[in-house]
């Protein structure tokens, strides 16, 4: 060991022989147990970070010198006057029923010489802003920025107004987070100076001055600007000791923590609180009530439940034992006769409440601490009586009633004493020994004397171990992953054997690691509906309109052999191509069905370009990745050949080739997907003009075959509406009515020379005058009609196009296809490439020329001897710690 080592461990025996709290024995173990840290921290490695992880923990541990003393329990069930009764000195205020502490309360020892202070550490601006958002949460109203005063001022109004709204009900949990945020307002408000700055400073503050202690009440200076219980993060007494009463706080090393009692108060502060329950170090004493008839199973069961959760959780055997030793439970209220007399008779039924909570702690906890109290787990304190004995200049003026009246009360508990002087000697031994507070505070005291010093040597040293055993096991699998096997009795021979073989291992890992990566890489740039459209949809864009160009080009074709022409060998005349098209009759059905099949033709062709643009990303990510060279070089030259999965009837080949056609076969089966599914988009019945004509002509009469373009563009419906409207409205005057209308005949008008006569007809050329309104009842002419015809067809078969290709099935359904292949091509790599070349290597092992080529490859015997050493270093540091 080095001077400087050596130094180190002379100064720890030195600080831990100083310590209260610690026998002979027990420093030499810590000693050990801190030189075992130390060796182990020589061979820590990033590989195993659970031994890092673990030795952390042990130092840390092993770093703690002082400990923490935990008071928790329900609201109002007297945590602060225990504390007070076992210091000795009213300190923390108390009140009879609710809540009184509002913050965590931190007690010290003060230095030899120090005064006596009480110091405020205030919530950082954003810490206090984050809490009310916090409290927003729980009482169920919007979040708003408390130091915003724009948005402060509107909270309070909408606060003030959901506690009117709800006056007439009663009163709940989130009534008193609503007062709560509303105090949290005008606290802010009445301090706003202290807020200049992001972090107030703390403040210290005089014992000597009573309205230090105010500070820390619930009920302080309400309405006043010196209220700030809600601004306030912790608090801190730094006190002496009293004089004639045990010392708790152990000068110094041990301090006490009173949190909020279960409710609104700790909520809080429960990131504070959570913190100190974990603390490795920390006791905890859970404070209960006992009533008249019971105890207050339901605060206790909750106390013991967030325990349970924040402390105890995951932990079995004997890691739960460990924990549920530092567990103490007090019971208050004792000085209630009827109470008392209960759990004091002995009876099964009486203790039931307190064997249940017990047992939520764990299971063994009343049989495992039955000897902690006055022969029972848990002691009954009259904490009011043992303070007023104590210091009856400070206590409550009602302590003083209360011990008179425990007096007598409890006559018969007390024995032979002067009941009329509770400071007469005896009688103060005899109720401070009924309060059994200087019981509890004795078995404090010497729990951390005995039990808490051993528990953390213990729980060092397991988890110590637990990092030797973590870094061996490591080394182990290092060694036996090379062949060799504690103690190291294989010859060189099979030392030689096992690197080469274990060469051909690392590839059979890292060649389709390397497969793997590369498509993980695609995988991020594609494998989602929206990167995978980003990256085809130039492509599809293309495609789209190349699909729509030869559905143009195909309507044209169609239509031009429909021209005039078409009619000159058929009964149609000049006239009625020219003025009208009574009797022609375009075959529209014929048409559209040559058109879909035009459409899905150019679709089956031009589809498999977006098959070639991800068959064209893969080969790229591939190249990038060197995955055919990783196979060359994993080949060492040697020319073995290779057939791929699934070509049956392929002539074997050299490995390149073989390579080359796997991912061919990943393009070629995809462009085949790409047909395919896009097909099988096209041609369901939404999509099917087939099925549209099919529809239209089972529910209409239609008058003309034109009407089926309508069908097929806009839907049965729609047509079926028009058609409505083109019907002739029925006569008023229908068949059967009769009237004194019906029965008179139209006069006759005799009009001789006094007017001009207008003939009931009229004869002009077509264009001049009232004959041109007529013309627009003509018939369009046969080109106007094809016009139409050609327009509407394009229109069709455009949508139908358009929603193929903006369709969130297709592009879904392409990728998952797509992915299905590349994983073949994985496997098929796997099966088809490398392990045949593996099998090869192994088979043709001894072969001198592979060996040679297979050197480079090789791992140093030097690394080999490494391990070696480490893992004999790390047994020897096990075999240290189990002497």
């Amino acid at each position: 060991m080095s001077s400087k080592k050596a130094d180190k461990y002379a100064e720890l025996r030195t600080s831990l022989e100083a310590l209260p709290y610690i026998s002979p024995p027990q420093v030499d173990q810590w000693i050990d147990l801190q030189q075992s840290i130390d060796g182990t921290r020589d061979y820590l490695i990033r590989a195993v970070p659970e031994a890092q992880f673990s030795i952390d923990e042990a130092e840390k541990i092993l770093g703690q010198r002082t400990y923490t003393l935990v008071f928790f329990g329900g609201t109002g069930v007297g945590k602060s006057t225990l504390i007070n009764a076992l210091l000795g000195r009213n300190l923390l205020p108390t009140g009879a029923v609710t809540a009184v502490t509002g913050t965590i309360v931190y007690i010290e020892q003060a230095d030899e010489g120090e005064a006596e202070t009480l110091v405020l550490t205030y919530w950082t601006k954003e810490e206090f802003a984050e809490r009310v958002r916090r409290l927003c949460q729980l009482a169920e109203v919007d979040a708003f920025d408390i130091t915003n005063e724009g948005e402060r001022q509107q909270a309070e109004q909408d606060i003030k107004a959901v506690i009117v709204d709800g006056q007439d009900s009663a009163k709940t949990e989130r009534d008193e987070y609503l007062e709560i945020l509303l105090d949290c307002i005008h606290s802010y408000e009445n301090n706003k100076q202290l807020y200049k700055i992001d972090a107030p400073p703390p403040i210290s503050l005089s014992l000597q001055d009573e309205d230090s202690y105010k500070h820390l009440r619930e009920d302080s200076f309400k309405g006043s600007d010196k209220r700030q219980i809600r601004l306030i993060k912790s608090a801190t007494f730094r006190i002496h000791p009293q004089p004639g009463v045990p010392n708790l706080l152990m000068n110094g090393y041990l301090r006490i923590v009173d949190v909020p009692g279960l409710g609104a108060g700790m909520r809080l502060h429960e990131a504070i609180t959570l913190e100190e329950m974990k603390r490795e170090d920390a006791m905890i004493v859970l404070v209960t009530d006992a009533g008249r008839q019971r105890v207050d199973e339901m605060k206790s069961l909750s106390a013991v439940n967030w325990i349970k959760e924040n402390r105890l959780f995951g932990l079995q055997g004997g890691d739960l034992d460990e924990a549920a030793a530092k567990i103490f439970l007090a019971v208050n209220g004792a000085n209630v006769r009827q109470a008392f007399d209960r759990l004091n008779s002995g009876l099964p039924e009486a203790e039931l409440e307190v064997k249940e909570v017990t047992r939520y702690i764990a299971p063994n906890y009343w049989e495992r601490y039955m000897g902690r109290g006055d022969k029972r787990p848990y002691f009954l304190v009259m904490a009011p009586p043992a303070l007023y004995l104590q210091d009856p200049d400070h206590a409550p003026g009602e302590f003083a009633s209360e011990t008179e009246r425990i007096l007598k009360v409890f006559k018969d508990q007390l024995g032979p004493v002067d009941l009329s002087d509770p400071f007469d000697p005896d009688t103060k031994a005899a109720l401070l020994k009924l309060s059994e507070v200087p019981l509890l505070r004795d078995n404090l005291v010497e729990f951390i004397q005995t039990e808490r010093v051993r528990g953390q040597l213990r729980e060092a040293s397991t988890r110590i171990r637990n990092a030797l055993q973590s870094l061996r096991y490591y080394y182990e699998k290092q060694l036996a992953a090379r062949g060799v096997q504690p103690p190291f009795a294989n010859s060189w021979e099979q030392l030689q054997e096992r690197r080469y073989e274990n060469v051909l291992l690392r590839q059979q890992k890292d060649l389709p690691r390397a497969f793997h990566n590369a498509l993980l890489e695609l995988s991020a740039r594609t494998n989602s509906d929206e990167r995978f459209r980003s990256l085809l949809r130039p492509t599809l864009n293309g495609v789209q309109g190349m699909v729509q160009n030869a559905i143009q080009r195909e309507v044209e074709t169609l239509l031009e052999s429909y021209g005039t022409e078409y009619w000159d060998d058929r009964d149609v005349t000049y006239d009625n191509l020219i003025w009208g098209t009574s009797g022609i009759e375009i075959p529209i059905k014929r048409i559209l069905f040559q058109v879909e099949l035009m459409m899905q033709e150019a679709v089956s062709k031009f589809m498999p370009e977006v098959a070639d643009v991800v068959a064209a990303e893969l080969q790229r990510t591939l190249e990038a990745h060197e995955i055919l060279s990783r196979l060359e070089r994993a080949s060492y030259g040697r020319e073995y050949t290779y057939v791929i999965p699934g070509d049956a009837g392929v002539e074997p080949t050299d490995l390149e080739h073989a390579y080359q056609v796997l991912i061919q076969r990943v393009a070629q089966n995809y462009r085949h997907i790409c047909q395919q599914a896009t097909m099988y988009e096209l041609m369901k019945p939404g999509r099917s003009v087939h099925t549209r004509l099919e529809e239209g002509e089972r529910e209409l009469a239609l008058p003309s075959s034109e009407r089926l373009l309508d069908v097929a563009l806009y839907g049965p419906d729609r047509v079926r509406a028009e058609l409505a409207q083109m019907m002739p409205a029925p006569s008023s005057n229908a068949p059967g009515q009769t009237g004194e209308a019906g029965e008179l005949e139209a006069e006759v008008e005799i009009n001789i020379l006094d007017e001009s006569a207008q003939p009931d007809f009229d004869i002009s050329f077509l264009g001049d005058g009232a004959a041109a309104m007529g013309a627009a009842e003509l018939e369009i002419s046969y080109a106007d009609k094809l016009d139409d015809v050609s327009v509407k067809v394009n229109r069709i078969f455009d949508n139908i196009v358009q929603d193929l290709f903006s369709d969130d099935e297709l592009l879904p359904r392409l990728r998952r296809l797509f992915w299905l292949e590349a994983t073949k091509a994985e496997r098929d790599f796997n099966n088809g490439l490398v392990k045949p070349m593996l099998k090869q290597h192994d088979r043709n092992l001894s072969d001198a020329e592979l060996r040679k080529a297979m050197e480079i490859d090789l791992e140093s015997v030097s690394d080999l001897e490494a391990l070696m050493r480490i893992w004999e270093g790390l047994h020897d540091l096990e075999t240290r710690m189990a002497m």
